[in-house]
C-alpha cells in the first residue's frame, strides 16, 4: 500500500505524543534520534489498534449457524444452505452452516457454546437457554406431536396397550422419544421395564423395523404422516399421539449483538411475504415463522422436571 497523508486525528495525536516524548528525553539527555525513534513507536501502537479496529467492523467475524440433525446432512444443506445464505447476505457477515451426525454429538456442540445461531427441537431449546447462554428468535408456526404407527391389522388402540411390546422410536434425544416417554409413563408404563424402547438411526428404519416385524410400533413426529402411505407392502395405521407441544425453534447466543437479532428476526417473519421466503419455506415443508419467547416452552420445562423426578424414584 502506498503512502497516505494522515488524517487530522491522527496528526494531532502523533503531536502530542511527540510533546509528551520530549520533557522526559530533554531530563535524561538522550540523542535526538533516539527520541525520535522512541516516540516513533510509541506513537505508532495506537495508530494501528485504531486501524486494526476499523478493519474488523469492515469484516465481521462469521456467525455458525447448528441445526440439529434430525434429517440426512444433505437434506439439511438443501433446506438450510439457502437460509444461511441469505443470514449472511442480511447481516453483512459470513453464516457457516453446521450439523452433526449424531443428536450426543450435536448435544456436545451445544454444551460448549459452538454456535451464534441455532435450530433445534423444544427439549434440545430448553437445554441450552437454561444452561448455555441462548434466547428463543422465531419458532415454527404450529405445534408438535409424536404419534404411534403400528400395522394396519393390530388391535391396539391406546398406549397402554404397548404393554410388553417393542417400540421403535428415533435416536434417544429426538423430541418424539421424549415425548414417547412421557406418553408411555401418562398410560401407567415404565420404559425400558414395561415396554421396550428400540432406538433408529433415521425414520425409515424405525418404519422397517414394523414392516419387518422387528417392532410393534414406530413413533415419529406427526408431520411426517403426509408423506406417508405405505412401507413396502405393508399398510400403517397411527394408533395414538403425544399431548402437543410448541414447535421448532430458532435462537441466538447472548453474544450475537442485537441489533444482528432484530435484523434476523424481522427477516424471517417476512418470509411469507417475498419470493426467495417462500421458497425457503416450502423446501422446509414450513407454513412460517412467528416470534418465540422463552415462555412458550414452560410445558416443556414441566414435562423435564417430571421426568427427573421419576428417574429418582
Amino acid at each position: 500500500m502506498g503512502w497516505r497523508k494522515p488524517e487530522r486525528k491522527e496528526r494531532v495525536l502523533s503531536a502530542e505524543m511527540l510533546s509528551a516524548c520530549a520533557a522526559p528525553a530533554a531530563r535524561w539527555r538522550l540523542r535526538p534520534v533516539v527520541v525520535l525513534l522512541l516516540c516513533l513507536a510509541v506513537s505508532a501502537a495506537p495508530l494501528e489498534r485504531a486501524r486494526a479496529a476499523g478493519s474488523d467492523s469492515q469484516n465481521p467475524p462469521a456467525y455458525r449457524f447448528g441445526v440439529f440433525p434430525y434429517l440426512p446432512a444433505l437434506t439439511i444443506d438443501r433446506i438450510f444452505g439457502p437460509i444461511a445464505a441469505s443470514f449472511a447476505a442480511e447481516l453483512g457477515r459470513p453464516v457457516y452452516l453446521k450439523t452433526r451426525s449424531s443428536f450426543e454429538q450435536f448435544a456436545e456442540q451445544l454444551e460448549n457454546e459452538a454456535y451464534e445461531i441455532i435450530f433445534v427441537h423444544p427439549f434440545f431449546y430448553v437445554q441450552a437457554a437454561d444452561r448455555y447462554d441462548y434466547l428463543p428468535l422465531a419458532r415454527l408456526e404450529g405445534q408438535l406431536t409424536a404419534i404411534v404407527l403400528v400395522r394396519e391389522e393390530r388391535p391396539w388402540r391406546s398406549w397402554s396397550d404397548l404393554a410388553g411390546k417393542i417400540v421403535a422410536t428415533p435416536p434417544a434425544l429426538a423430541a418424539v422419544s421424549e415425548l414417547a416417554r412421557l406418553a408411555l409413563v401418562d398410560a401407567g408404563l415404565v420404559p425400558g421395564v414395561d415396554t421396550t424402547l428400540r432406538h433408529y438411526q433415521t425414520k425409515v428404519s424405525c418404519l422397517q423395523a414394523v414392516s419387518i416385524g422387528a417392532a410393534d410400533a414406530c413413533v415419529l413426529p406427526s408431520f411426517v404422516m403426509p408423506q406417508l402411505d405405505a412401507v413396502g407392502e405393508v399398510k400403517l395405521r397411527t394408533m395414538a399421539e403425544t399431548p402437543a407441544i410448541n414447535n421448532l425453534v430458532i435462537a441466538t447466543h447472548r453474544r450475537v449483538a442485537g441489533i444482528d437479532q432484530r435484523t434476523l428476526l424481522a427477516l424471517i417473519l417476512s418470509w411469507p411475504e417475498n419470493e426467495q421466503g417462500r421458497a425457503i419455506l416450502a423446501a422446509g415443508s414450513w407454513p412460517r415463522f412467528v416470534a418465540a419467547h422463552d415462555a412458550d416452552y414452560a410445558q416443556v420445562r414441566k414435562y423435564e422436571a417430571r421426568m427427573r423426578m421419576l428417574a429418582h424414584r
